[in-house]
């Protein structure tokens, strides 16, 4: 059997009407819920999709996510240009994840995070080890540098709209 894990899923972007079905689709064989413990959420039109957002985002959760994934759902988002956040649960021997992807990104960007503050990565101390040594060494170019690549500027989600 697979790992589980509770996850939740934040998309937003401008989606054209040409493009509703294959993002209707993806949610519904994802079997996703609104909030959690309701209903799966199965909407059947743009409007439906709209009136599922919550603070301009479409918010979409699942308490047994497998491998705390999305995979067709996140596949479909970069396909047709939506950004995403993915925070899948830890559990024994699965830390805490946070995953984003934005329009020009190659690949989604995976941080450790937490539970009890979702959006905020956390930092092994050996990831900022080496930033530490580098500043001591009067190497701020060098320090700043390894921060940068632990600490990736990542915009803010868009609002989810459909044009």
């Amino acid at each position: 059997m697979s790992e589980r894990f509770s996850t939740w899923i934040e998309i937003g972007g401008r989606l054209k009407g040409c493009h509703v079905e294959p993002l209707l689709k993806a949610i519904r064989e994802a079997g996703v819920r609104l909030d959690w413990g309701e209903a799966y959420f199965e909407p059947k039109d743009g409007a439906e999709l709209l009136e599922g957002r919550r603070d301009s985002l479409l918010h979409l959760c699942d308490e047994e996510a497998r491998y705390g994934e999305f995979p067709e759902l996140e596949k479909t988002c970069r396909r047709l240009r939506l950004s995403y956040r993915r925070h899948s649960e830890g559990t024994c021997g699965y830390d805490t994840g946070l995953t984003d992807w934005r329009p020009g990104m190659r690949e989604p960007i995976y941080r450790r995070s937490s539970n009890e503050h979702t959006h905020e990565p956390l930092l092994l101390a050996s990831e900022v080890k080496p930033a530490l040594e580098a500043l001591l060494a009067g190497k701020a170019k060098k320090a700043i540098a390894t921060l940068q690549k632990i600490l990736p500027t990542i915009p803010e989600l868009p609002p989810f709209e459909i044009i």
